[in-house]
């Protein structure tokens, strides 16, 4: 069977971004084909309603938050001396953390008293928002939620395509598949699918 081959459907289907087919070894030597899926349905913003602290022109006001990204937050309720191209500090916890920190961005949206906010991260404080994303999906439920949902439409897709092929006995949602230096698929960093979470 080649796994490329499978990828390579997979990789066609409108709700997969990325994907990689492997091989993994359980106890006593059984194989089972499992694809790993970074889906398209993983929504870009989560919803994060939090008190945060805002520092613009000098000016120190309480805000809120009503969701996050990868790459910042929109607040809510700004007053209008928010306009988009001005530099602001936030002071906030994020999800997972245990202490309150101070981020930089730049406001790239005003609309109905909501901004956007997009930050201005050194390489420790990018980690700290992937991973508080990625705590979010996580606790929320949303990446099995998607799982169990994406699974019967891959299935049927790939007995569309590949009718004689071998279909993948788990999809195993992530928010990023894990790459080697070289930028190649670290098949070593897959995650373990659960194991009473096959589906045969």
């Amino acid at each position: 069977m080649e796994l490329g081959k499978i990828e390579t459907i997979l990789a066609q289907h409108p709700d997969v971004r990325e994907v990689a087919v492997i091989f993994r070894e359980e106890e006593a030597a059984n194989k089972r084909l499992v694809a790993y899926i970074v889906s398209e349905l993983i929504p870009e913003r989560l919803p994060y309603h939090r008190t945060c602290l805002v520092e613009l022109d000098q000016n120190t006001m309480t805000l809120y938050t009503e969701d996050i990204s990868y790459n910042g937050f929109c607040l809510i309720n700004v007053p209008s001396s928010f306009k988009k191209g001005k530099p602001v500090r936030l002071r906030l916890l994020l999800p997972s953390e245990s202490e309150e920190r101070w981020l930089k961005g730049t406001i790239v949206w005003c609309q109905e008293q909501k901004a956007g906010i997009l930050l201005s991260l050194t390489p420790f404080e990018q980690l700290l928002v992937h991973r508080s994303v990625d705590y979010i999906l996580e606790t929320q439920g949303f990446l099995k939620v998607l799982q169990r949902i994406i699974t019967g439409s891959l299935r049927k897709y790939l007995k569309l395509y590949l009718p004689d092929e071998p279909v993948p006995d788990m999809f195993v949602i992530l928010q990023s598949l894990p790459l080697t230096p070289d930028g190649q698929v670290n098949s070593q960093a897959l995650p373990t699918p659960e194991t009473n979470s096959w589906i045969g």
